[in-house]
């Protein structure tokens, strides 16, 4: 691939990725989150007093949404490798996913979904199973 290749494939990467933290902020703060994946239908109530209620609360498992787990993981595993094709460096990697990720769950508080201890555990885990899999490939490619 030459230089021109190169950058225009960067330029897309970065555009995906701007695209894609869109997607995740509309995502985690429309009111209903169903409704936007299945109809594209968005809508937002903000709230002046945030429920915080579950932020720090490991209720039981049966309660948890293995549709919402599900999708906050795939956020923010897709979220950390288009990080990893754009920026290469792993703290920073880490860092803007992470800030992503606590913003959005702070966010929900205000818009009447409320913030998640799980949803923030399924992010979390999202970035470091990316992260872990970019570096492992780029470490097994170096052995070659």
């Amino acid at each position: 691939m030459n230089t021109v290749e190169r950058e225009g494939c960067g330029d897309l990467m970065r555009f995906l990725l701007m695209i894609w933290i869109v997607f995740i902020f509309i995502g985690t703060c429309t009111q209903d989150v169903h409704a936007f994946l299945s109809y594209g239908e968005v809508s937002f109530r903000l709230s002046k007093e945030p429920d915080w209620q579950n932020i720090a609360v490991l209720y039981p498992l049966e309660q948890v949404s293995v549709f919402e787990l599900a999708g906050h993981f795939i956020m923010f595993f897709v979220l950390t490798l288009l990080l990893a094709m754009v920026l290469g460096r792993v703290g920073w990697i880490i860092l803007i996913s992470l800030m992503i990720a606590i913003t959005t769950e702070f966010l929900q508080g205000y818009v009447g979904r409320g913030a998640d201890l799980y949803d923030l555990l399924a992010n979390v885990m999202g970035i470091l199973i990316a992260v872990g899999l970019v570096y492992g490939v780029r470490f097994l490619g170096q052995l070659s």
